[in-house]
């Protein structure tokens, strides 16, 4: 999944906000995924590798791919599912506050590590 593209290639993308990206893309390269206790969100392994993607006739690189995604939760929902780890209180009390917000809560729940039942 990509995003955008956004910034320099096409500054009218809704995503952009006072001429920058409002989602932070795009990212910056990194060689492996680290985990920093005080922002809350990893930083993705990201690599510069040279491969490109052509996307509304720009070329992106890895700078501009969503992770982490899984293609199981997509095909089975026809959906874009994002799917992240929650190492900090900070993260974990965002998904709480989240998932119980009013009419649009979800429960799941994870069986055998192979289904997934509503």
């Amino acid at each position: 999944m990509i995003h955008g593209p956004c910034g320099q290639l096409n500054r009218n993308s809704p995503c952009m906000v006072d001429k920058t990206c409002s989602k932070n893309y795009p990212k910056e390269y990194s060689e492996e995924t680290l985990y920093i206790s005080d922002g809350g969100y990893p930083t993705y392994r990201r690599p510069n590798n040279g491969l490109v993607a052509n996307v509304r006739a720009q070329q992106v690189g890895n700078e501009f791919v969503v992770p982490p995604y899984n293609p199981y939760l997509l095909i089975k929902y026809d959906a874009h599912i994002n799917v992240e780890v929650c190492s900090t209180m900070k993260s974990v009390m965002y998904l709480y506050k989240y998932v119980y917000k009013g009419h649009d809560a979800a429960t799941v729940e994870v069986w055998n590590g192979d289904e997934i039942e509503k």
